[in-house]
């Protein structure tokens, strides 16, 4: 386990921002009579964002983003570090970071990085960012996480299809003495890694004609189910209830954290099932678990930050809160940090809107 303490970094506001198209699982033609309603019920999620072909990372992230700075009044010189965390890049050689810098018109002199995770993301490049500001002259940073993580599913699967939705979010730090320290905890098990692995497409396996063939299949939802490739359900499963709440009580016996004593337990959306399951093993009350699964689903890097928004805004903007969250899966892997906010910014979950110059 790799453990951080990171002093004198606040958030200070968080967005989310979401595609317009909806898709119902009760509405998906593969399922016969009854079966919709079962999948549902196990998996606590009704409805999913799907963005379409013309939505991309950075549409969601700089509307996210812009949100989220005008509602602060930062002005766009100010934002010393802008960072990018996505699995889905708009360009294969372009690192998204810059098209969002220049589409929100921020300094040259403005430090721009990207991230390659998948749902632990947010809390792994979140401890990243804040050790930034807490260590160098950065003092105002721009966190945007996300996906549009549907446009790699195989349409066929009974499994994937009803699971995921797209989001991006913004997450605003800044240097600050007087704030309370984050504290985070990181695991990695990557022998466990090809239970989430798509094998093809990538320098090891590039496209052929077949494969690409069976990936435009997989897209577009004339795939057979078990050709190509799938994630290992149970794989995933086990892990979670396993590895996350075993993080999560280290990371508290580290730093002497109470569990008692946490205002929102703020978990990765993977699916009812897997929430509910880490949520007895660590005695938490429904009521501190907040669910955003039944409106947007498994959203990957974006899930939390999402839940906060959607589920949470209230208490987040009008109080102080103690949080506990992590994020785990693609790896495989498991973030989980402690955080304290104040009266953050934190509007309406966003709906995206086309601009047309993009």
């Amino acid at each position: 386990m790799a453990f951080l303490k990171i002093p004198n970094v606040a958030i200070k506001g968080i967005s989310a921002c979401v595609p317009p198209a909806i898709e119902e699982n009760k509405d998906i033609p593969f399922y016969a009579p009854g079966e919709a309603e079962q999948v549902i019920a196990a998996t606590g999620i009704e409805r999913r964002h799907i963005a379409g072909p013309d939505i991309c990372v950075s549409d969601l992230c700089t509307q996210a983003a812009e949100r989220l700075l005008d509602e602060l009044g930062w002005v766009r010189d100010s934002i010393d570090l802008l960072v990018v965390c996505t699995q889905n890049p708009d360009y294969r050689n372009q690192p998204t970071s810059f098209l969002v810098h220049e589409r929100l018109g921020l300094s040259e002199n403005t430090m721009c990085m990207d991230y390659f995770h998948g749902c632990p993301g947010w809390v792994t490049s979140l401890g990243g960012v804040s050790s930034l500001i807490a260590n160098s002259c950065v003092k105002r940073a721009l966190l945007l996480v996300g996906d549009t993580v549907s446009k790699d599913q195989n349409m066929a699967s009974h499994e994937s299809r009803p699971l995921f939705g797209d989001c991006c979010t913004a997450t605003a730090l800044e240097y600050c003495e007087d704030a309370p320290a984050m504290y985070f905890n990181y695991g990695t098990y990557s022998d466990g890694g090809k239970a989430l692995i798509l094998t093809q497409g990538g320098y090891r396996h590039p496209y052929t004609h077949e494969t690409l063939e069976i990936e435009l299949q997989r897209r577009a939802g004339t795939l057979k189910e078990g050709q190509g490739d799938d994630m290992d359900g149970m794989d995933v499963f086990s892990f979670a209830i396993t590895k996350v709440p075993k993080t999560l009580k280290k990371l508290c016996a580290e730093f002497g954290l109470e569990l008692e004593g946490i205002d929102h337990f703020v978990l990765h959306q993977a699916n009812k099932l897997i929430v509910d399951a880490i949520a007895k093993r660590l005695k938490m009350p429904s009521e501190k678990v907040p669910l955003g699964l039944r409106k947007y689903g498994n959203t990957t890097s974006a899930s939390i930050p999402l839940t906060i928004v959607s589920e949470c805004a209230n208490a987040y903007r009008n109080g102080h809160q103690k949080s506990l969250v992590c994020g785990f899966g693609t790896g495989l892997s498991v973030a989980a940090a402690y955080i304290e906010t104040d009266n953050i910014v934190c509007p309406e979950v966003i709906i995206y809107q086309k601009e047309e110059n993009v």
